[in-house]
């Protein structure tokens, strides 16, 4: 297949489970360093912060996911002409999530699990064990000589 039909594929005309893939933001340093991942599909009831673009630095909570025209969040809206008020669509890459909605059971054991597989391991845990993975001492003949 040439390179140009996939990057077709891939960039411009992806399937839905592909866009659903790329709704992905990064995670405030605090919240990566609570749940061990650096960034997570942003679903409704997550609160963002928008760090580009002409609604830089507002805060609120994602209202909307469409995966082909992007995020819709409180406090972002524009108006027509006519007074008319109209959703604006941003694209996932320009959110900082500031806080998870963990009302989903599969996306919070699915976060859950990889702040536990991921976890330091502990220091007092290492030494106990380390005592009894040593093998075991061979006996001496006693003579105290290699002959």
């Amino acid at each position: 297949m040439k390179p140009s039909k996939i990057r077709n594929r891939t960039m411009h005309h992806p399937s839905y489970s592909l866009r659903s893939k790329l709704m992905s933001s990064h995670l405030t340093a605090d919240l990566r360093k609570n749940h061990h991942i650096r960034s997570i599909r942003v679903v409704p009831g997550d609160s963002v912060r928008i760090s580009r673009g002409e609604y830089r630095d507002i805060t609120g909570k994602v209202d909307k996911v469409d995966p082909s025209k992007g995020v819709v969040i409180s406090g972002t809206k524009k108006e027509k002409m006519a007074g008319e008020k109209f959703d604006v669509y941003i694209h996932p890459s320009n959110l900082l999530v500031t806080a998870l909605n963990m009302d989903d059971k599969r996306r919070s054991k699915r976060i859950k699990g990889s702040a536990e597989h991921t976890a330091p391991a502990r220091k007092d845990a290492g030494t106990d064990d380390a005592k009894d993975t040593q093998p075991p001492k061979r006996p001496d003949d006693g003579d105290g000589g290699d002959s």
